[in-house]
């Protein structure tokens, strides 16, 4: 894979940002260029709200996971009743990692180095022979700040009061309808698999939200899902039968008292400041399929047992499904027995990592209520296809031979999202030069 052959300076990166072209591609340094990563990071990665994992991961005091980004690596650790901590994984003795392993249980968290020691909460519980004129209390773990919607663990690298974040409970409170139903609170995690590519985030995360190559890379995805009448074939006839398909399927589910219908991502916003602290969330309820099941079935490999057991309050399965969640990070598919969550996390400028689990109900019996095969099998295909898809794309992206080509009305999202975070960094890099001065 080409590497980048040049470093930028400030100048340079304005101009890119200024010269981009609407309704095309990014420039080639926006998807290899360290330089721009380096500012993602400070006006992105590092302010914004980051889906980590499920609670159900951390049932007791004591356990906690790492959780990596853009070359750091957190702590997660659960304290004391529904409490959630989260720290940057540096001693403050001398900057070794204190938790090695990927995920444990601990009473302190003990650097292996000096054996300094930190209760779960980050304060420096015991540094052995440290001089008395020393300030304990000046070196707990740099923390992070944690929220928890739904039994979905988000953290934010910016310490409380050391910067501007956006606001968590307004990103996920117009959520909260369109999910609380399913309780993902009560559930826990049935499966985990992981997709890392030497491949940019962006390139990951624009393939996510277009289905143009949904026809000619996921067949087996567009068969199942009735949504890709409209959002992979896109034509006028596709598009009716999906509609009234769905409106029909919308009486039943409401008859149920499950939700039905769209809470649209809001991709306008008006300025570049309200873009530095975009997030969007988005929710739609619908149909998955005329008999879903049934039609899973026959395409499986050896035939589908989906799990059974209902979600929170859903008094049946309706075959339908929420897709909601919360950029850049946290997208779900939630049906009335089972849920999906992929987070996609940039870890270097050329290294990202899809990371898929499998929800169920807390009381759900492996071999009884579920299969993980069948419940695996769909999502597995589409992410190994879609590996196969960034990394070629980034290979494209990365040769002397690439220059930016036009977005499709099929990809109407991805220039949205585009402009938000081109305006995004303007606005924090404009900002920052004003604080030096």
């Amino acid at each position: 894979m080409t590497q980048f052959r040049h470093s930028l300076d400030s100048a340079d990166i304005d101009a890119l940002i200024a010269n981009h072209q609407p309704g095309y591609s990014l420039e080639q340094a926006f998807y290899i260029a360290p330089e721009i990563f380096e500012e993602e990071f400070t006006h992105l990665f590092s302010r914004q709200w980051q889906f980590a994992d499920h609670i159900s991961r951390i049932p007791k005091q004591g356990d906690y996971f790492l959780f990596a980004i853009a070359g750091e690596e957190i702590i997660v650790v659960r304290g004391e009743g529904d409490t959630v901590y989260a720290h940057f994984n540096v001693c403050r003795h001398r900057g070794s990692r204190v938790c090695l392993a990927a995920e444990g249980h601990v009473k302190r968290m003990t650097c292996p180095y000096h054996a300094w020691s930190y209760r779960l909460d980050g304060s420096l519980a015991h540094a052995r022979e440290l001089p008395e004129s020393v300030d304990k209390s000046k070196l707990s773990l740099q923390p992070c700040q944690v929220r928890v919607f739904e039994g979905l663990i988000f953290i934010n690298l910016t310490a409380e009061g050391k910067g501007r974040v956006p606001d968590f409970a307004s990103l996920v409170e117009p959520l909260r309808p369109w999910v609380e139903q399913a309780d993902l609170r009560h559930t826990k995690i049935a499966h985990v698999e992981s997709y890392r590519s030497q491949v940019n985030w962006k390139v990951a995360l624009e393939n996510y939200f277009e289905c143009y190559h949904c026809l000619a890379s996921h067949p087996e995805w567009c068969k199942i899902q009735l949504h890709a009448l409209r959002d992979a074939v896109g034509t006028e006839s596709a598009i009716e039968t999906f509609e009234k398909k769905n409106e029909q399927w919308e009486v039943r589910a409401r008859e149920l008292g499950h939700m039905a219908g769209e809470m649209a991502g809001n991709f306008d916003f008006p300025d570049p400041e309200s873009c530095y602290d975009a997030q969007i969330p988005y929710a739609e309820r619908m149909m998955v399929n005329d008999n879903s099941g049934d039609l899973y079935s026959s395409l499986t490999p050896n035939g589908a047992d989906m799990p059974s057991k209902l979600l929170g309050s859903y008094k049946a399965d309706d075959e339908g499904q929420t897709d909601w969640g919360l950029t850049p990070s946290c997208f779900l598919y939630t049906t009335c027995t089972y849920s999906t969550v992929l987070r996609i996390t940039p870890l270097g400028p050329l290294d990202t990592e899809q990371k898929v689990m499998w929800l169920v109900h807390e009381d759900a019996k492996e071999g009884i209520d579920y299969d993980i095969e069948s419940m695996r099998w769909l999502v597995s295909a589409t992410l190994t296809q879609d590996r196969q898809i960034v990394e070629d794309t980034q290979a494209g992206v990365s040769s002397r031979a690439y220059v930016p080509g036009p977005y499709g009305e099929l990809e109407s999202q991805v220039p949205q999202l585009q402009s938000i975070y081109l305006r995004a960094l303007a606005y924090g890099r404009a900002l920052r030069n004003d604080l030096k001065n």
